[in-house]
């Protein structure tokens, strides 16, 4: 247990500065049960997975009243990925749970008031896409990031539970290239792991569910999904900087 916690503290982010250990239970918890959701057999996604495995992962904690906090650390981290020894990295970023957050709009809500605040906060806006772009994706300080947004409100869709706080997975594009020949990742290795959700979530696939650069999908679509299969129709609550 010691040897484990000590090499995953190595990677949390606070206030900029990468292996200060956490202070609080609440977040050894959410790690704990976020780090045997991933390592279960079954869990769909095994980019995540193996990130997790092999101690690609960095993480940082945001507690309630704070969210100030996560500018530094998701500016450390657009930092540090740009070093080889951290390129294949994820951010992973757990909220103190709160029992306020108990219905599943709510989860919706503060995911895009999260996302919204931090492009606010951002020196280097893109200015060039909208939400509404079948290539616009997340962007912080110049780096694209698909983001995976968690919360104990899934009851239904069980791979998006991954602890007791609301969790948001900071993914750069980049770890979709195949680092040996360039290029995307398969649509086939895509598919193997939405065969792998329907198993797990015992559920089809979200029909909004698609894949960066195909003229009907929409990435934000699939940030923070329903916990049913009902498509979205509305328009994006994000609203991105225009030139």
């Amino acid at each position: 247990m010691i040897s484990e916690v000590s090499v995953w503290t190595d990677r949390v982010l606070d206030q900029g500065t990468l292996g200060i250990a956490p202070d609080k239970e609440w977040k050894i918890r959410a790690y704990e049960e976020y780090r045997a959701k991933l390592r279960h057999p079954e869990y769909p996604c095994f980019f995540g997975q193996s990130g997790e495995i092999h101690g690609e992962m960095m993480y940082t904690f945001v507690s309630t009243g704070a969210l100030s906090s996560l500018l530094a650390n998701m500016r450390a981290f657009v930092r540090l990925i740009g070093l080889e020894e951290h390129r294949r990295s994820s951010l992973v970023a757990f909220f103190e749970p709160e029992k306020s957050l108990n219905d599943h709009a709510g989860f919706v809500d503060r995911f895009w008031n999260t996302l919204q605040f931090l492009h606010d906060h951002d020196t280097q806006p893109p200015l060039d896409r909208s939400p509404d772009h079948p290539l616009w994706e997340f962007s912080f300080e110049g780096c694209e990031m698909f983001v995976v947004g968690a919360s104990p409100t899934y009851r239904l869709r069980r791979s998006r539970n991954l602890g007791p706080g609301m969790v948001l997975i900071f993914q750069p594009r980049t770890l979709f290239i195949d680092p040996e020949t360039q290029e995307p990742i398969s649509i086939e290795v895509r598919r193997r792991i939405h065969k792998r959700m329907l198993t797990y979530d015992g559920m089809p696939v979200h029909p909004d569910i698609g894949f960066y650069g195909q003229a009907a999908n929409r990435e934000w679509k699939q940030y923070a999904l329903p916990d049913d299969n009902a498509p979205e129709h509305g328009s994006c609550p994000f609203h991105a900087r225009q030139a």
